[in-house]
């Protein structure tokens, strides 16, 4: 009963929506958004435990058509975290939009039916034919989410995550209708397979599909956390995470490219984001360089990557609300997110430690939850796969300085605003259990982890690593007092010299060729090109019989004759 109360209340919200979007009630539909997922929220943690398979409805072929149902503990966590996670989210856009603003009711029933999408695709089996219907809904909400929001597309050309999520309905449809048509227990074609994988990962705006993530970048702060951060990626890598574990073991080759593609697209994000021109930007890639972890960590055949990959995808969920958050601050508070080398005027001292957290989450440092789930895929690699290690820790190591124009940004303003409402009291709620979680990890056991069907008998969490979480608290204290201390040997500015805020641009530009292993629309583009060449080619072949269809027969039975004499 608790998850047919989460469906009812997030689609009643979504209606309620947009029946008075054009009602000047925006803030209160804003909070009727917000508390529609967090009731969403309630109902599946209350739901109980289900025992018993459901009773499939139908059945076609080899599989059966079911309703959702609760997810399982190991799972349970998951969708928790990401209702969790858009009811704040919707809470800080309901608290920022001004009262008197009218016309942007719809904008939340867009993000409703996003949310719900998710949530159906969490709770239906991955191969379920409610799995396309799922994915297609949340990529028209999504866009929705962004025409509402104000973002005008390109009049010429079809919004990238159009495309890649059109590609990934397509692609899972065929693998269902393909399980479908084999016996029970029988493993898909491994193309079909892959070809679903790369959906999904597309879907997500995963490497090397992080150009589905672009339009978003011109959409309010909360708005992109929502759909590229939040929604997209659950549903994409929540597939993979929980397909890969349901089906035989795939063929060596296979396991070794999406390792490598996790691996390596990690490392493409890592350096896109030295590039970043916006927080809103920078929280994207940093998004991008996560799910390629997590994409790595559910390749590998091995019973602690299989900890890993739940651990950092709730990792990646968090992370993205809390960046929407910070970005949505800065752009309150100092006018702009944009990484343009300006000082603003405004110095968010608090807002900058919650995104010095923000990114230490996301690269994995020993200060956050992230860190144990990097340290299991790390371990799991060092069996058959030591290759990826190298491709992980320099993504970490250039992630986290990718993250520092942005702490710089907010720690290098003029007058000091102590304004911590609603952006940074709403981030206490998603960064206290990261870091908890970070210092006590056996908290996320009994719960959750130990559920999972790769659970050794005790946690894998020794107290070696301590020691580490130690130094990197002392290091962060430190670096905290010394940058904002005064620095007494600095010569007084003169005011018609103003204050640059450094960024790693030109680094960015410089590496650029590296970007490619995490946003490859280069090289689709050119491969589109190429397929143009090819149909130019074939189409001034065909001229030649264009309209002269006495040619053609002629031609025909010129080879029928040489083919008889030749017999």
């Amino acid at each position: 009963m608790g998850l047919i109360a989460s469906f009812i209340s997030l689609i009643t919200g979504a209606v309620f929506c947009f029946g008075l979007a054009r009602i000047g009630i925006t803030r209160r539909l804003a909070l009727l958004a917000a508390l529609a997922t967090g009731l969403a929220a309630i109902g599946v943690i209350a739901n109980p435990l289900e025992t018993t398979p459901a009773e499939p409805l139908s059945s076609i072929g080899a599989l059966s058509l079911v309703l959702p149902a609760a997810p399982e503990l190991s799972e349970r966590a998951i969708a928790v975290m990401f209702l969790v996670g858009g009811t704040l989210g919707l809470l800080a856009l309901a608290v920022v939009v001004p009262p008197e603003v009218e016309g942007f009711g719809a904008l939340f029933g867009w993000l409703l039916l996003a949310l719900t999408a998710a949530l159906l695709s969490l709770t239906i089996p991955p191969l379920s034919f409610l799995t396309p219907l799922s994915w297609a809904l949340a990529v028209i909400a999504a866009h929705g989410a962004l025409i509402a929001a104000g973002v005008d597309p390109a009049p010429d050309q079809l919004p990238p995550h159009l495309i890649a999520g059109g590609l990934a309905v397509v692609a899972v449809t065929g693998l269902i209708a393909t399980s479908a048509a084999l016996p029970p227990d029988t493993l898909p074609p491994t193309t079909l397979v892959g070809l679903a994988l790369f959906g999904a990962l597309a879907l997500a705006g995963a490497p090397p599909f992080g150009g589905a993530r672009s339009a978003f970048t011109a959409a309010p702060a909360l708005v992109a956390a929502l759909m590229s951060g939040l929604t997209l990626p659950t549903i994409g890598l929540g597939f993979i995470v929980r397909f890969l574990p349901q089906i035989p073991p795939l063929p060596a080759s296979t396991g070794f490219i999406m390792a490598a593609v996790g691996a390596f697209g990690a490392l493409g994000a890592a350096f896109t984001a030295l590039n970043a021109q916006s927080g809103r930007d920078l929280v994207a890639r940093h998004g991008a360089l996560q799910a390629g972890v997590v994409v790595c960590a559910a390749a590998l055949n091995e019973p602690l990557a299989g900890l890993a990959a739940p651990a950092l995808l709730l990792s990646l969920q968090l992370h993205a609300v809390a960046g929407g958050l910070v970005c949505a601050a800065i752009e309150r508070l100092q006018g702009s997110d944009l990484l343009d080398g300006k000082q603003p005027t405004a110095q968010l001292p608090f807002i900058g430690l919650i995104w010095l957290v923000t990114t230490a989450a996301a690269t994995g440092l020993p200060l956050t939850w992230s860190f144990w789930g990097w340290r299991w895929l790390i371990e799991a690699a060092t069996s058959h796969h030591v290759w990826i290690i190298g491709p992980l820790m320099t993504a970490a190591v250039i992630g986290f300085a990718a993250g520092l124009p942005l702490l710089i940004r907010c720690w290098q303003g003029k007058t000091p605003v102590y304004t911590h409402w609603p952006e940074g009291m709403l981030s206490l709620p998603i960064l206290i259990p990261l870091i908890l979680a970070g210092f006590v990890p056996w908290l996320a056991w009994p719960l959750w982890l130990s559920w999972s069907p790769f659970a050794p008998p005790v946690m894998p969490a020794e107290p070696l690593a301590w020691p580490f979480i130690g130094t990197a608290i002392a290091t962060g204290v430190i670096s905290w007092f010394l940058l904002r201390k005064a620095n007494p040997y600095q010569t007084e500015r003169m005011p018609e010299d103003p204050a640059v805020s450094p960024t790693w641009q030109g680094m960015g530009e410089l590496l650029q060729g590296m970007s490619e292993l995490a946003d490859a629309r280069r090289l689709f583009s050119l491969l589109g090109h190429g397929i143009d060449r090819v149909s130019s080619s074939l189409h001034t072949i065909m001229i030649i019989f264009e309209q002269r269809y006495y040619l053609f027969g002629v031609m025909i039975g010129l080879l029928a004759i040489l083919f008889l004499m030749a017999q």
